[in-house]
């Protein structure tokens, strides 16, 4: 499988994890006890929206007639603009629940966003791992715009 397809497929599914993680982490002392509670992104209609997100993600990765062949154009518009909606979601949900309150799920699934929106931009075509520059997002752009 090609690297680019990989790295999307693996951050997808580090995405469908991160729903089942918790969302919510409080920690409150009451009349001299103390109590935790968590909640995860599933016990929340939210979690069930970024799961669906990272699926649909996964598997416009993993379609395409070779797969040892980078993500085709049409597919890599999908999942960017996936990724950007992930990452935009996610961003929301961190602020909306507030960074204090936040569980480790909430961050994941932000990170794992963010890489499946960078890593048709990171991970060439050819296989071969590099920092996008300016000109190289243009042409990526440019290139998807075309096809």
């Amino acid at each position: 499988m090609h690297k680019q397809r990989l790295a999307v497929i693996i951050a997808a599914a580090l995405g469908v994890v991160s729903a089942f993680l918790p969302w919510v982490t409080l920690d409150m002392g009451v009349l001299g006890m103390s109590m935790s509670v968590s909640a995860s992104g599933i016990d929340a209609n939210d979690g069930f929206l970024s799961l669906a997100l990272f699926v649909v993600a996964g598997i416009f990765a993993f379609l395409g007639a070779d797969r040892t062949k980078a993500i085709e154009a049409g597919n890599v518009k999908i999942v960017t603009i996936l990724g950007g909606v992930i990452t935009l979601f996610m961003l929301i949900e961190l602020f909306r629940i507030g960074i204090s309150v936040c569980g480790f799920g909430v961050y994941l699934s932000l990170l794992a966003g963010l890489a499946v929106l960078a890593v048709p931009f990171v991970i060439k075509d050819s296989g071969e791992i590099s920092m996008p520059t300016a000109d190289s997002v243009k042409d990526e752009f440019n290139e998807m715009r075309n096809n």
